[in-house]
């Protein structure tokens, strides 16, 4: 199976927004065999606020997925930018990661970010940027990630909120 994404503005990445949601990955899927993706963001921005909301960008990522076989993704992403504001929302970027899987066979990531942030005001949020990482997901394999990041900024304000950040790692 490959998998092939190629986003070039802003306008187009709108189209496949639905309530908070930007999904360029595997997610929620059984495979059997190899997942190849190679995909080229250029700009995608989402924007959001209120009151329980959800923001999830997955870009070239594998996500809730089960996979007997090789995982190979190569993510290339220019610019990523949320923005959130209220109460008890949470504000997620996956870029170039295996999330929640289980993975049989290798997993290999390739990820460059030139930039990418997060914005996000109010109460009671959560924050959190995976770029080529593997993070509550099991592998019976090797697991190598390559990953270049220019800029990750993440800005929080108000009372009770979390901010995580895991780049290249195995969380």
């Amino acid at each position: 199976m490959k998998h092939n994404a190629y986003l070039l503005s802003g306008a187009v990445m709108a189209a496949f927004i639905g309530l908070g949601g930007a999904q360029f990955a595997i997610a929620d899927s059984t495979v059997i065999g190899n997942v190849q993706s190679d995909v080229r963001v250029n700009r995608a921005q989402q924007n959001q606020s209120g009151l329980l909301n959800k923001q999830e960008a997955n870009v070239g990522s594998v996500s809730d997925s089960t996979v007997i076989g090789n995982v190979n993704t190569k993510t290339n992403v220019n610019s990523l930018q949320q923005n959130q504001s209220g109460l008890l929302n949470k504000q997620e970027a996956n870029v170039g990661t295996v999330k929640g899987s289980t993975v049989i066979g290798n997993a290999t990531s390739t990820t460059n970010v030139n930039s990418l942030r997060q914005n996000q005001s109010g109460l009671l949020n959560t924050q959190e940027a995976n770029v080529g990482s593997v993070k509550d997901s099991t592998v019976i394999g090797n697991v190598n990630t390559k990953t270049n990041v220019n800029s990750l900024q993440q800005n929080q304000s108000g009372l009770l909120n979390k901010q995580k950040m895991s780049i290249g790692t195995v969380d």
